[in-house]
């Protein structure tokens, strides 16, 4: 969903759910939810894949449907994989849940909800093999508009969209075959936003459960928990627990994220292998 360039780099079919709350105890908090089904063909060169997020905040809320596809070029211990993605999204404001200082307010119509539509590009680019990932991306690379109220003379709206840049780093360590410490450092850029910064840490433990936390740079300590099941299936819980000052208003934010991996063709034809939710190379590694 943050980088089309992922697509395909999990093995042949490779489906993810998620769910979050945000902000528990505050009333219409921020609720996201997403979709995503990506895999490879062509013999390993290419990858496409299909997503649907949903983003409900108070008065607003946003569907967002996506295809990406992005192209793998092999090298003797990594791949590296370019991707853009295509987007559309419907954008839903209600009047009726928001408190104007000034009625008159030429942006906002009380009266109705009104639902305006825009379409967006993203790009990326993807660097893994068994060991590490290198990527970037931008979400929002044409800035488009969602144009509320077009048929009204007296109200105009516009949410323009401000084009996000993402970057992550990711590590995994080893010394004991039991254990694997997956090191992620994740970065968020957006103009006149302050940046954000968040380090993961999870153990996994003979690949059957996992356990970590991530520490969000002015925000939040998150613990991780999971599982895997029946060697394809994976399950995540995370819980926020507030450090800033929302902490005093909310109970935290809860996320669970269902994954499976559909993945069974094992070809050298393909490219770097993958079974389950690692790196053939990595599992014999372990």
């Amino acid at each position: 969903m943050l980088n089309p360039a992922v697509a395909g780099t999990q093995g042949t079919l490779y489906a993810c759910m998620n769910y979050r709350a945000q902000w528990v105890g505050y009333d219409d908090a921020p609720r996201t939810s997403g979709i995503s089904l990506h895999g490879r063909f062509f013999n390993g060169k290419m990858g496409a894949g299909l997503l649907m997020m949903q983003d409900e905040i108070g008065p607003s809320k946003q569907t967002n449907y996506g295809a990406t596809y992005a192209y793998h070029i092999r090298f003797p211990d990594c791949e590296l994989s370019a991707g853009f993605a295509g987007n559309y999204t419907k954008y839903t404001l209600d009047g009726n849940k928001i408190l104007l200082h000034n009625s008159q307010d030429p942006s906002i119509d009380q009266t109705i909800s009104y639902t305006a539509n825009a379409t967006d590009a993203s790009a990326g680019i993807y660097l893994y093999n068994d060991r590490f990932h290198i990527g970037f991306s931008a979400l929002h690379l044409l800035k488009s508009k969602a144009e509320l109220y077009k048929n009204d003379s007296t109200k105009k709206g516009f949410i323009k969209y401000a084009t996000h840049i993402y970057s992550t780093l990711g590590y995994n360590y080893s010394q004991n075959p039991a254990f694997v410490f997956e090191n992620t450092i994740f970065v968020n850029y957006v103009q006149a936003v302050p940046l954000m910064i968040d380090y993961t840490l999870r153990v996994h433990y003979r690949r059957k459960v996992f356990a970590g936390f991530s520490l969000r740079l002015r925000d939040a300590l998150a613990i991780h928990i999971g599982a895997n099941i029946m060697e394809r299936f994976q399950v995540g819980y995370s819980y926020d627990i507030l450090l800033s000052k929302f902490r005093n208003y909310s109970s935290g934010s809860h996320e669970i994220v269902l994954k499976y991996n559909f993945n069974i063709v094992e070809d050298d034809k393909t490219s770097i292998k993958k079974t389950k939710f690692a790196h053939q190379k990595y599992n014999d590694w372990l």
